[in-house]
């Protein structure tokens, strides 16, 4: 669960910087049997926690595709979910607790924040219908929000499924 998993990171032409979703957290991993049993799922048990040094779990940063460099990084209290870039200049994604923001490419600022609820466990979508632009994304229970979830337990998100859909304004 720490560092980057699952959720999906972003690319962006515009600024040609790479975004990722990025948890600050480590874990303990201790033998529950003396020897391999195939009746045991994995044996060991895992204690999540934040990473020595941190007080947050997420984090999103950002970073220069042509070298590396990091470039912005914002850091939050829950879990980071999964990103998506606009042509727009926007990038958006949400967190384990149910948080779903717009963040401006080029500075990490936060433009845009909507608690949703439960955490954002779906891959956020634009697309457009008849020249209006969209940005979707879904809530819901997933092993991960829930692993995630178990170290912030300060964070009370609900627990249910949803499709949230916002339309995009220009300027």
């Amino acid at each position: 669960h720490g560092g980057k998993n699952w959720p999906a990171g972003a690319y962006s032409p515009l600024t040609k910087m790479l975004y990722f979703p990025l948890q600050q957290t480590c874990m303990d991993v201790t033998s529950t049997i003396n020897r391999a049993d195939l009746r045991s799922l994995y044996g060991i048990r895992v204690d999540l926690k934040i990473a020595p040094g941190e007080t947050d779990m997420g984090t999103v940063q950002a970073f220069s595709a042509e070298t590396g460099a990091l470039k912005w990084k914002q850091t939050q209290r829950a879990g980071a979910a999964s990103l998506v870039a606009t042509g727009g200049g926007l990038l958006f994604g949400g967190d384990a607790d149910g948080r779903f923001r717009a963040f401006d490419q080029k500075t990490g600022k936060v433009l845009w924040s909507v608690s949703l609820g439960a955490p954002i466990t779906g891959f956020p979508i634009t697309y457009a219908v008849n020249g209006r632009q969209f940005v979707a994304v879904s809530t819901g229970s997933s092993l991960t929000a829930g692993a995630l979830n178990s170290i912030t337990q300060d964070l009370h998100p609900g627990n249910f499924n949803a499709l949230f859909v916002f339309e995009i304004k220009g300027k």
